[in-house]
């Protein structure tokens, strides 16, 4: 027996049941001699065809169109009604070809007829349904050679296989094709088999033996698994005797369908339908019975035909299945910005599996190297992300290169947007975090409420919406907000929320208190943050009427700092002193080094209580840093001196 390991594959497969015939799910293939048909054996040929399933059947020794309309109507029609069509035939001079498949899962593309010296050899073009590229056809050359040994008889059939390689030449290499039928070929030394398989010309045109099995088949033992002429010891309607020592029937394929890549035979399919390698020189029905197949099945083996079916399996190319675009949405700086690319085989099993890869641009980030997606297994999921660095809209393809030979670069459209911060802002003109609401002075029961405005400064289509979510009130308790707080989300326009000084049973003098707003980007986006604090200063100060800055109390009695409040201090604080006699007066404001910074002072001063507002700036207006700064009162040789500090 062959050592060739695939060939012991084979065997395995054949015996362990390969040939029970599963559903094929792809499409399966099959070359049937059926012995001078025209009509009749009907029942045997469909109960050979209900156990094989094929979806492909060239069939051989067909006498007429009408014995080919008559096999469709009366055996294929019965078992699958409406499933099966029948391709183009040509009565030739002999015997002739037929075709027939499973529209369900075959596409028919067309015909064409190669003369011989002997019977024609038919070249029909399919493909399987769902494809629509050139390169998932299939040519499958149907040939039925001259019969019987002898060197003439062999010279014949090599004539016959080079007209058929003459045609297949005129294709490119690449091309999918098969060749199937009655060869009649005795061993693997014949000049018909060698000159197929003979890659001396180039490989245009050049077949291969799926199970590789070299050897003189006839009449020998070693062999007997794969013969498939004759299952009679007794000749029956033209046919031949001697039980199985022949393999007569065979179908072999071009390179690129026995590559492992798209369109591919499952070598492991192959199999003589039937033979269970137990009946060498014996008729079928003799013992020992097949360990697999039904009896009904031999016998309708036995008595439909003088030759076994050769079956096979075919994959069918991958099929890409993934998204149409990935929306990315809106983001903020900083976040994170991923979406899940889903990838799968959307072929029917079995199939090849789909190679692919994926690039996209520099502002999206995919997984590089190369994967594979099979055919009925879950999508594979690939994280694909979007820089966040900068604001902007963000637009590309993502290219996913596959074997899809229909789709084999598939551009998926990327978007998104990312957006800076949201800038909270108690002016319009520039980005401040702090101001100052003065409701001045006035008597008790006169005081206006006023505004507190927040804005999002600059802001634009690439710019976070700004959420104040909380407010608080500190100091005097006499300070409230109007209605009390309610979140907003600003955009465009700002929101704003009336402040209420209550006066009611005030002492004459000045009232301090803070506002803040807690500010952070709107929620609902990856990246947001909690940004900066607004600060409003609140003073107010009851009096007789409107305070001047400096300003006089009626009843001086002593010199000094009387407060300074707020303190610390965000937006501006009040400072009170008093002088207790005219006196010439320096009130400045020294930073930690020592450098006076602001002056507020320098000259002579009548008795009494003073009040000035420092809002946090220097001599220039230009607000300063936060820090300790001193607030020093010099009157004559007496000097005050109180620390504040400033915060941003």
């Amino acid at each position: 027996m062959p050592s060739n390991s695939r060939f012991h594959q084979i065997l395995i497969g054949v015996i362990l049941g390969l040939i029970s015939c599963s559903p094929a799910q792809a499409f399966r293939v099959m070359t049937y001699n059926l012995l001078n048909y025209s009509s009749g054996r009907e029942a045997e040929f469909r109960t050979v065809l209900e156990q094989a399933e094929p979806d492909i059947l060239v069939a051989e020794e067909i006498l007429s169109q009408v014995a080919v309309d008559y096999f469709l109507a009366n055996v294929l029609d019965v078992l699958d009604p409406g499933e099966w069509e029948a391709g183009d035939f040509v009565n030739g001079a002999d015997t002739d070809n037929a075709i027939f498949y499973r529209s369900t899962k075959v596409s028919y593309i067309g015909h064409h007829v190669i003369g011989t010296t002997l019977r024609d050899i038919d070249e029909w073009t399919v493909g399987p349904v769902g494809y629509g590229s050139d390169a998932s056809n299939l040519r499958i050359y149907a040939l039925h050679l001259k019969a019987s040994e002898g060197s003439d008889n062999e010279q014949r059939r090599l004539d016959e296989v080079t007209a058929m390689r003459t045609r297949m030449e005129s294709f490119p290499p690449g091309q999918n094709y098969i060749v199937m039928g009655d060869f009649n070929i005795y061993d693997s030394g014949e000049p018909a088999y060698q000159y197929m398989l003979d890659t001396a010309s180039g490989i245009a045109g050049v077949v291969q033996d799926p199970i590789d099995s070299p050897g003189n088949w006839h009449d020998g033992s070693s062999f007997a698994v794969i013969h498939s002429q004759s299952t009679r010891t007794i000749q029956f309607g033209g046919g031949a005797s001697g039980g199985m020592d022949d393999r007569f029937d065979m179908i072999l394929v071009g390179p690129a369908v026995q590559d492992d890549e798209g369109l591919d035979i499952l070598e492991q399919t192959y199999a003589t339908f039937g033979n269970d390698g137990q009946h060498f020189n014996k008729a079928l029905i003799d013992d020992p019975p097949h360990p697999e197949l039904p009896t009904e099945v031999i016998e309708a083996l036995y008595n439909g035909s003088d030759h076994l079916p050769v079956i096979a399996d075919l994959q069918v190319p991958p099929i890409l299945l993934t998204d149409s675009a990935l929306e990315f949405g809106s983001v903020i700086v900083g976040g994170t910005a991923t979406r899940v690319l889903s990838v799968a085989n959307g072929a029917e099993i079995p199939a090849d599996e789909l190679d692919y890869s994926i690039t996209t641009l520099i502002v999206f980030t995919c997984p590089s190297g190369d994967f594979e997606a099979e055919a009925g297994d879950p999508a594979n999921l690939h994280n694909i992300g979007m820089s966040t660095a900068t604001p902007g809209l963000n637009e590309g393809d993502l290219t996913l290169t596959s074997d899809d030979l229909d789709n084999p670069v598939q551009l998926i459209p990327l978007n998104g947007t990312v957006l800076a911060h949201a800038a909270p802002s108690v002016s319009a003109e520039e980005p401040m975090i702090s101001g100052v609401l003065d409701f001045e002075t006035h008597e008790p029961g006169a005081f206006s409420d006023l505004s507190a405005a927040v804005y999002n400064f600059g802001y634009g289509s690439l710019q976070a919406l700004l959420e104040v979510y909380r407010a608080e009130l500190a100091g005097d308790p006499r300070f409230t907000i109007v209605g009390g707080f309610s979140p907003a989300t600003i955009g465009e326009i700002p929101a704003s929320w009336g402040v209420h000084f209550d006066s009611d049973g005030a002492s004459n003098g000045a009232y301090a208190g803070t506002l803040i707003f807690r500010t952070r980007d709107q929620q609902d986006l990856d990246g947001a943050i909690n940004l900066e604090d607004l600060f409003y200063d609140l003073v107010a100060t009851v009096g007789t009427g409107p305070s001047e800055v400096p300003g006089t109390s009626p009843e001086p009695l002593y010199t000094d700092i009387i407060s300074i409040s707020p303190n610390p201090f965000r937006a501006a604080t009040q400072i009170v002193f008093s002088v207790a006699e005219e006196s010439a007066v320096n009130l400045d404001v020294f930073d930690i080094g020592g450098r006076r910074v602001r002056s507020f002072y320098g000259g002579s001063v009548k008795p009494g209580e003073h009040r000035v507002l420092w809002t946090g700036i220097d001599n220039g207006g230009q607000q300063l840093n936060a820090g300790v700064y001193f607030i020093q009162l010099q009157v004559s040789d007496l000097i005050q001196t109180q620390r504040v500090i400033l915060l941003r």
